[in-house]
C-alpha cells in the first residue's frame, strides 16, 4: 500500500521543515556550533561522527572550488581549514564528556 502524499500541501511542508531544521537550529546555542577560520561561516555540531565528518569536507570542498585556479594553495587552505574544523569538534567533544 503507498501512503497518500496528497495529504502534504506546500505550507503543511513548510511548517514541517520549520519544525524540525529551521527552529533547532535558530534556538541552538552558540556551543552547538564550529565556525569556518577562512570565512567564519558556523557549521552545526552533528552527533554522528561519520555525518560530521561529511559536513566538514562539504565546507572544504567549497573553498578548494573557489580556489580551482591555484591548485597549491587550494590545497594548503583546505588542509587548514579541515585540521580547524576536526580539531574544533574533537575539543567540544572532549568538554562533554567531562561535564
Amino acid at each position: 500500500m503507498e501512503p497518500n502524499l496528497s495529504i502534504f500541501n506546500d505550507e503543511k511542508l513548510m511548517h514541517l521543515y520549520q519544525k524540525v531544521v529551521e527552529d533547532p537550529n535558530r534556538n541552538a546555542t552558540k556551543k552547538g556550533f564550529i565556525r569556518c577560520p577562512d570565512c567564519g561561516e558556523e557549521i552545526l555540531m552533528i552527533p554522528t561522527l561519520r555525518i560530521m565528518h561529511i559536513a566538514i569536507e562539504n565546507h572544504v570542498h567549497k573553498h578548494k572550488e573557489q580556489l580551482k585556479s591555484d591548485q597549491i594553495m587550494a590545497r594548503q587552505n583546505a588542509i587548514f581549514i579541515r585540521l580547524s574544523l576536526t580539531g574544533q569538534v574533537l575539543r567540544r567533544a572532549c568538554k562533554q564528556q567531562i561535564s
